[in-house]
């Protein structure tokens, strides 16, 4: 388990998030190729980590995911919004098969 005082950026991958999992303002992603995921009516954000910058999927207007944002790095464990200085997230805890973050 990495805590988000640990190395954010040996979380690679694309993560989708299980809204289904969130309390307490915390916000629950999982591995997008190997999660199950339950059928859901409203469409999931995906975080792809790739290099020193993660992208921000939604669901289009067909439902097919479509990068919204790129968050550039801030400083270890938080990620900001690289252009449009909107909010950004901290890294609460990542493993193999969960991620978890918080908003700022």
């Amino acid at each position: 388990m990495m805590s988000a005082s640990d190395d954010p950026c040996s979380v690679q991958g694309s993560w989708t998030h299980s809204f289904e999992e969130d309390a307490s303002g915390i916000e629950v992603y999982r591995p997008t190729d190997t999660f199950p995921f339950p059928p859901a009516r409203r469409g999931r954000e995906r975080l792809t980590f790739d290099g020193d910058q993660v992208i921000v999927s939604v669901p289009g207007p067909d439902d097919r995911t479509r990068p919204r944002t790129t968050l550039g790095q801030v400083r270890p464990g938080r990620f900001g919004e690289a252009s449009t200085g909107a909010e950004g997230f901290e890294i609460v805890e990542a493993a193999p098969d969960v991620l978890r973050i918080r908003r700022s």
